[in-house]
């Protein structure tokens, strides 16, 4: 029986080629695209899952309430782990684990001209492969990083530095200058780890490295502290005891409420990791089901169209005995079929465009995870509920159909489901015009943000990343930067704009509470190398023997100073030297911050600061060649640095990096819409050819009694346009919610035009009339005799 119905469904593929084309093809963009994102999506929330142990692992997180600012830290004494796992029997064990921010400079000597930045390297101890299943391919898990300089490295970054030859027990330089002995190789952290490593080093490596990370180790917050707990159930137990045991380290805040988090969601939780962006997630998440919805509708729609033109096989199979449950079978079977033919489809589809996507989203996936029993029993659970919904509605219509009716000519064309073709193509054509206000909005926001004035100058700004060993020879590499043709002026700072900042609290000058201060650590030219305005500037040669502060407007404001703020004390010593405007200096997503410029003296090497991570800006000149001036500063950087390769960037570039998530979200509406749109019309295409069809007889009649081309495409369109009328006015209002809910999220916002929804509703009606057009166009041009010749 079910090779009677493959035969059956089969033949009614090839002799319906092109509504089995607009299926199938249909089904598989949808299927392709929601694959896609649901397996970025899953990818997601499968972080961390794959340690044996990981709902039993908890990070220690600290909130503080400060001035106005609720402050959150997850940084904590190294001697907090071992006072927890004394006194706590609840805990099992702890690992201490931190994770390197700036890149580091590694390089092997025995091929001391192959030097390289590294960015995945990161400190622990070693009962991190105790608590977490991170597996060695070679060493002792308990012994690997027992010692001070020991590293642990992976199987790839082996690769890098040794090709094939055994690496454990050689060495690399870290920073030019420390010793590393190889103590074991790991295998290689899956895509969807939070520890993405290359390096680990023994924690003991860590205040081995300088006296100011030994200040750390000693006494302040310097390690994330991960605790495995022997239940879940314990978690309130030890929560309530973190402060009592943080107080013998000497390094606590009693102001602080202290507790666990779970480590498994840590990715899509308190990470502050943009890859895990929640909100982003679930965005594509709900986009992808209506992506494969629209595919679905679509099936749906076009075979209960056809639904008529089968009337009669139907008729004739219930004559002859056949029972409605035979025949759900039989149109459940050719659901199933077209489903698998547009699976098969979609997953070339998928193999064409992954890497694509990988590189749209800035996203790598393992090959494991694809093969995965989760991921394959999406796939499977996507493929039976595809043929499942597809095939419900077209094989509850067919079956349905009355014998006698249908063989005494009285089957109507609401039999097939009329109403409910309406209501799929106006769903279609909803989500399709919301989408397009929606990617429309998200340019606009995207566009304002990229050309909002920061009140700094960023273009031709060129950022050179310092590190110490460069800190001794500071001066002269300035000053030669700065000679330069072309250059127009240099500065250097103790942090990267748009890269984060420091922060500390000083108390308001009248109410005493504290205020937030981000700072930055510069000289006396940061002002005019980054274009920045006076609000008040200082004396004529205040800034150049000695150390001053310079504020913004709006510190001004949060400090409360009363009267000329210039020659005020900030804190006990720090004089107040003049006042800046405004300007951001990091993610528009966030309000001008107070802000403080310490200005040391032009003999003071900022570089030499206990913590500071230098970056030089070269202001070039904007008629200069670029790409020759950044390869001339290369070469001076190579002369007075010969360990470090030479890195740079941009400060635009930089800027732009505070919202690549909007870049991204803006680049997959785009494709989103695109698909939608491609999706509706394939379906419109469909309904408008069916239409034709069964009204041939009537356009021949109408032509024979004088009606033009133009009244009956006319005929032939109205009805549709009316179907797109109404998803414009429904979808208006709901893309209008969800983009204004998305535009809470930032403090400097559009408002959304009156013309984008103008545009979404005209290039809708556009598209769907030329769409109607071109097969009605063909119908109104058909000879009336060939349409009536069988009369």
């Amino acid at each position: 029986m079910l090779q009677n119905y493959l035969k059956i469904a089969l033949r009614n593929l090839a002799r319906n080629k092109t509504y089995s084309i607009i299926n199938i093809f249909g089904l598989a963009s949808g299927m392709a695209v929601s694959v896609l994102i649901l397996m970025f999506v899953m990818h997601e929330y499968s972080y961390d899952k794959f340690h044996t142990n990981h709902e039993r692992i908890y990070r220690i997180l600290a909130k503080v309430k400060m001035g106005e600012m609720d402050m959150q830290f997850n940084s904590f004494s190294t001697k907090l782990g071992p006072f927890l796992k004394e006194y706590n029997p609840q805990v099992k064990d702890y690992v201490r684990v931190k994770t390197i921010v700036d890149k580091v400079v590694i390089k092997n000597p025995e091929r001391p001209s192959e030097v390289f930045f590294e960015k995945n390297v990161m400190f622990a101890d070693p009962s991190l492969f105790n608590i977490f299943t991170f597996k060695l391919k070679e060493g002792n898990p308990k012994a690997v990083l027992e010692n001070p300089f020991d590293v642990v490295i992976s199987e790839r970054a082996a690769i890098k530095y040794f090709g094939d030859a055994d690496p454990v027990g050689k060495t690399l330089i870290y920073e030019g200058k420390h010793p590393l002995r190889i103590t074991g190789i790991a295998e290689n952290p899956p895509s969807n780890s939070t520890f993405n490593f290359d390096f680990i080093l023994s924690s003991l490596t860590f205040p081995a490295l300088s006296e100011h990370n030994k200040n750390a180790w000693d006494n302040a917050g310097a390690f994330n502290i991960y605790l495995l707990l022997d239940s879940e159930k314990s978690v309130a137990a030890v929560e309530k005891n973190i402060k009592r045991e943080g107080q013998r380290t000497g390094a606590f805040d009693n102001q602080a409420d202290y507790m666990l988090e779970g480590f498994s969601t840590t990715h899509l939780g308190n990470n502050f990791n943009d890859s895990g962006n929640s909100k982003l997630i679930t965005i594509f998440a709900g986009v992808a089901l209506l992506i494969l919805s629209l595919a679905l509708f679509n099936y749906m729609s076009l075979t209960t169209a056809r639904a008529t033109l089968r009337a009669k096989e139907v008729g004739v199979r219930k004559v002859i005995g056949a029972g409605r449950r035979g025949l759900v079978r039989q149109f459940y079977t050719e659901s199933v079929l077209v489903c698998l033919l547009a699976f098969s489809l979609a997953f070339i589809f998928v193999l064409l465009l992954q890497q694509p996507f990988y590189k749209l989203l800035n996203l790598q996936i393992d090959a494991s995870f694809l093969i995965s029993p989760s991921f394959v029993g999406f796939l499977v659970v996507l493929l039976f509920l595809s043929a499942l919904i597809a095939g419900s509605y077209p094989a509850l219509i067919l079956s349905g159909f009355a014998p006698l009716d249908v063989l005494k000519g009285r089957f109507g064309g609401n039999h097939g489901g009329a109403t409910l073709r309406r209501l799929f193509m106006v769903f279609q054509f909803t989500v399709s015009i919301a989408l397009i206000i929606c990617s429309l909005v998200v340019k606009n926001q995207l566009s304002f943000m990229q050309n909002k004035k920061l009140g700094l100058y960023k273009d031709q700004i060129l950022s050179i990343p310092l590190s110490a060993t460069v800190a001794k020879s500071y001066f002269p590499l300035r000053d030669e930067i700065r000679q330069q043709v072309g250059v127009q002026n240099v500065t250097v700072t103790n942090a990267g704009l748009f890269k984060g900042y420091n922060m500390w609290f000083v108390k308001n000058f009248t109410t005493k509470t504290d205020v937030g201060l981000a700072n930055m650590i510069t000289d006396n030219q940061f002002v005019k190398t980054l274009g920045l305005k006076w609000k008040t500037e200082p004396a004529a040669g205040v800034m150049k023997n000695r150390n001053h502060v310079l504020l913004n407007e709006t510190a001004i404001k949060e400090l409360g100073i009363k009267g000329n703020p210039v020659g005020q004390l900030l804190g006990e010593k720090d004089e107040i030297a003049g006042i800046v405007q405004d300007f951001h200096f990091t993610s528009l997503q966030n309000g001008i911050k107070a802000m403080e410029l310490i200005i040391v003296s032009d003999t003071t090497n900022i570089l030499n600061f206990p913590g500071s991570n230098g970056v030089l800006y070269a202001r070039l000149d904007p008629n200069a060649e670029i790409q020759e001036k950044v390869e001339l500063i290369g070469k001076i950087f190579k002369k007075y640095d010969r360990e470090k390769p030479f890195e740079y960037y941009f400060l635009d570039d930089a800027f732009n990096e505070t919202f690549k998530t909007e870049i991204r979200m803006s680049a997959m509406f785009s494709v989103f819409t695109g698909l939608a749109i491609f999706i509706a019309c394939m379906g419109l295409f469909g309904l408008v050819t069916f239409t034709a069809e069964t009204r041939t007889k009537e356009i021949g009649i109408r032509k024979v009694l004088g009606a033009s081309v133009s009244a009956i495409v006319t005929l032939l369109s109205r009805d549709f346009v009316k179907l797109v009328v109404i998803a414009i006015v429904l979808a208006m209002p709901v893309a209008y919610y969800f983009m204004d809910k998305w535009l809470q999220d930032f403090t400097y916002k559009i408002q959304m035009p009156v013309w984008i929804f103008v545009a979404a509703g005209s290039l809708a009606i556009t598209i769907a009339l030329i769409t109607i057009s071109f097969q009605s166009v063909r119908a109104a041009l058909m000879n009336p005799v060939e349409s009536l010749k069988n009369e």
